[in-house]
């Protein structure tokens, strides 16, 4: 538990530091991306490019889909923006589950035996699988980190795929929100659009809050169960030791 919480909240700083870059200086660096995307518009198969940049940003501690996705709806317009980050974001996310799950497995599954804590939330993430990924999806927590922990904790891949396909709106917004970039900021689409990026933005904070409530009390609630199991696996050895050591016992003297 004490080497889990510093962690949290240096993970905690370091998203909320990177979010709050990302607001102030938004437009500025999606400006001056603008024209590198713009020849890689005009390339045959250009559109290849961000899918394999957003495979690529999929895996952590890498980040920067809001930004390319901003820049696919700038330059490529909503629908077929839309469509690049879609399939780049799933391939990546699915690649980044199944790397995680089988390279970093059997980490997690030492980091249960040693945490109370991380063993209840891997608890919580297969006995509720969807509705944690989907609630987690979200939020504002990056969707690539999430995918890490849901693979080595054990949720299933049917279960992660959907989740990951239910929360695509969330990047049609960003990808919109990039599509009326051009406008002009005093105009009523350039105001239409500060108001979505507003409205958007107090909505996900808003989801993230109530999923990190959502899971914190679940993990409370199945905390004790887990303790409860692990007393039961460290008991039925020793009980089990006994009676072979009594039978042997037994058998010797006769």
């Amino acid at each position: 538990m004490i080497r889990i919480v510093p962690v949290t909240c240096v993970c905690l700083v370091a998203t909320i530091v990177l979010v709050s870059l990302f607001v102030v200086f938004h437009d500025r660096i999606v400006h001056a991306l603008q024209p590198a995307v713009e020849k890689i518009h005009d390339l045959k198969f250009g559109w290849l490019i961000p899918i394999a940049m957003f495979f690529v940003i999929s895996f952590p501690p890498l980040f920067g889909h809001e930004i390319l996705a901003v820049l696919c709806g700038l330059v490529w317009g909503a629908m077929i923006g839309f469509a690049i980050t879609a399939t780049g974001t799933f391939i990546g996310e699915v690649a980044n589950f199944y790397t995680f799950k089988h390279f970093c497995q059997a980490r997690g599954d030492k980091l249960q035996k040693d945490s109370v804590m991380y063993a209840a939330l891997c608890k919580v993430i297969r006995e509720r699988g969807f509705k944690v990924a989907l609630v987690a999806r979200y939020s504002a927590i990056p969707g690539h980190l999430t995918t890490a922990i849901f693979s080595v904790c054990g949720m299933g891949i049917s279960t992660f795929m959907l989740a990951a396909v239910l929360s695509l709106p969330k990047q049609f917004i960003t990808v919109y929100i990039g599509a009326m970039l051009e406008s002009d900021p005093n105009s009523s689409t350039g105001s239409t659009r500060k108001i979505i990026a507003d409205v958007v933005g107090v909505i996900t904070l808003l989801v993230t809050v109530v999923a990190m409530w959502y899971i914190n009390e679940a993990v409370r609630k199945v905390k004790p169960r887990v303790i409860q199991e692990r007393q039961k696996s460290r008991s039925v050895p020793l009980h089990a030791k006994r009676r072979l050591t009594t039978y042997d016992f037994t058998l010797q003297l006769s």
